[in-house]
């Protein structure tokens, strides 16, 4: 058992700050000698669960770590998936995060995630905003049938608070973009935020959305990317697990 408590001490050493190990480096660290930490890392190579990079380089994280990962990461229900994602995307951005869904062509909000520097226009679980006022309830809309988004939107379309004012056409020109590129932006210039929003069907009949809001002058171009990055990877993962056919083999979405 010692050797294997050994190989698991040795695993434990890889994370994001040290991705790869070396054997003088582990076996200082360990209290053990190199020559044990040579043997261990051997074994866990012909097992998988590490891979050497070159002679010098050390050894990384193998695919049977990674094999395993995706097991337990499955376990995890899809909203708990999307939860945790955007758990890491408020600590990584200065935004806050929402989760929600559609009733008819309004959105409920289901869940706010607060980051370290939230928005001031703040939403809280259990509101009810009209869709097209939102970048998560575009995503949201872009997914109904044409049909239904002629029959449910208004001719014109009108939101004060909301600095929206459109036709029905321009509307439904504005969903049949959000469909071809995978991601839902919107912009209020008065209160100074934008949001960029995606959606995925977890089952049928069951759609659920999710979008990062931020503050306009915080949204350089590289931030907008890498934002549009996070979302739509999440929406892909959660897709591809639920059998989304919108997500299951999408390519990364168009920027423009």
């Amino acid at each position: 058992m010692s050797s294997l408590d050994n190989a698991l001490r040795l695993l434990s050493l890889l994370d994001r700050e040290q991705p790869r190990l070396r054997v003088t480096d582990a076996a200082a660290e360990l209290g053990l000698p190199k020559s044990s930490v040579s043997r261990l890392l051997s074994t866990l190579e012909r097992a998988g669960l590490v891979e050497r990079e070159g002679e010098r380089r050390g050894f990384c994280a193998g695919p049977e770590l990674f094999r395993l990962g995706s097991l337990f990461r499955t376990r995890l229900p899809p909203e708990e998936r999307v939860d945790e994602a955007l758990r890491g995307m408020v600590a990584r951005f200065p935004a806050t995060g929402y989760v929600g869904v559609l009733h008819g062509t309004d959105l409920v909000i289901l869940r706010l995630h607060e980051g370290f520097h939230p928005v001031r226009f703040i939403q809280q679980p259990g509101s009810v905003i009209p869709a097209y006022g939102t970048a998560v309830g575009r995503a949201l809309l872009a997914r109904l049938p044409a049909a239904t988004l002629r029959t449910a939107l208004p001719p014109h379309i009108s939101l004060p608070p909301r600095a929206v004012d459109m036709s029905r056409a321009t509307m439904l020109a504005e969903l049949s973009r959000v469909t071809a590129r995978g991601f839902a932006e919107y912009e209020h210039p008065g209160l100074g935020i934008a949001a960029i929003g995606v959606a995925v069907r977890l089952a049928p009949a069951r759609e659920l959305g999710f979008a990062l809001c931020i503050g306009r002058e915080a949204m350089t171009r590289a931030m907008r990317a890498e934002i549009i990055a996070a979302l739509t990877g999440t929406a892909r993962d959660v897709g591809g697990l639920c059998g989304d056919p919108a997500w299951m083999g999408a390519s990364p979405p168009r920027r423009d």
